[in-house]
Parts: structure tokens; sequence; C-alpha cells
């Protein structure tokens, strides 16, 4: 089977790792999250203007050479920069890989904050929640992608992903 590049999306706290970290298994697929990678570099003494466009790099560079061996990917990272949502198109179409987005959103701003707050959190993982799109260059990705509202449970969400991939896989 064709191996595919999942690109999750959204805000800090809506789920993005913890479907992707469910996911994964039941796909297979390797899971590379981008602030497992940025807090390596930091703890190191790196400073964060140089481990955010180094991390991604080697978030890249990985998941290329993972699909070019054969696995699935799936990249854990906001997209909202259009290079970001560009260079995951790029890398799975230079991989020979299917190329898919799934967004979490949860509209309770009490609950993201909720899980800010009490999650255990990398060094690079915000803690308080930010308007992502207010950044300058930032912006909702153009990609059709599956939305899914995190709000519901993880199983129903990774049910859900699949019937998603499943579809893809067969256009």
């Amino acid at each position: 089977m064709k191996p595919i590049l999942i690109q999750m999306h959204g805000e800090p706290g809506s789920g993005k790792t913890t479907l992707a970290g469910a996911l994964a298994p039941k796909i297979p697929a390797v899971h590379i999250d981008k602030d497992v990678i940025m807090s390596a570099m930091v703890r190191s003494r790196l400073p964060r203007e140089v481990a955010g466009p180094v991390s991604y790099e080697t978030m890249w560079e990985f998941a290329g050479s993972l699909l070019g061996q054969g696995y699935s990917v799936i990249i854990d990272s906001p997209a909202y920069w259009p290079e970001v949502e560009g260079r995951g198109r790029g890398v799975a179409r230079n991989g020979g890989a299917l190329y898919a987005m799934i967004e979490t959103r949860c509209g309770d701003a009490a609950e993201v904050e909720r899980r800010l707050a009490t999650r255990e959190a990398l060094p690079t993982n915000p803690t308080q929640r930010q308007d992502w799109l207010a950044i300058p260059g930032t912006r909702e990705p153009t990609r059709d992608r599956l939305v899914l509202d995190s709000t519901r449970p993880v199983g129903v969400l990774v049910a859900e992903s699949l019937e998603y991939l499943a579809v893809r896989r067969a256009a």
C-alpha cells in the first residue's frame, strides 16, 4: 500500500497530538511531533528563534526519509503558515506518498485553556491560548481537510479519520 503523509492542523490544545498518537498505530504510521524536536534543541541551549525553523527542517527531512523507506507519517504541528502546508504537500509528493490534512478544533475556549494548563507540557508547548491567525503571515490552510470537533471522544475521532483516509486512498 502506498504510504501517506498526514499533516495535522489546529491550535495548541485542540487535540492534535492526542489524535495523532491514537491514530498512528491504527494506520500504521510514524508520528513526528515538531515540539519534541524543538524541545530537544531548546534543552540543548539552542535559541528558540533558531530552534523553531531548524525543528521544522529536521521534521521535513525525517518525514521524507521515512516515506522513502515506505513508512506512512503523521506530521504534528500547527499548519497556520503557508510554507508549512506547502512543505507537507511537497514532502509527500517527493516521497511518492498520498497527502491528507486533519484539523482538530475545540470550540470550547475554556476547555482549550484547561488542556493547556493541565497537560504535561514540553518546554516549547504554549501554556496559554493565543490567536494564531493574528500572527503576521498566518492563515487557515487552503487544502481540503477533515475537520474534527475534539470535544468528542478520541475513539470517535480516530474512526472518522480512518474513514476519511480510506476514501482518500481509494480515490
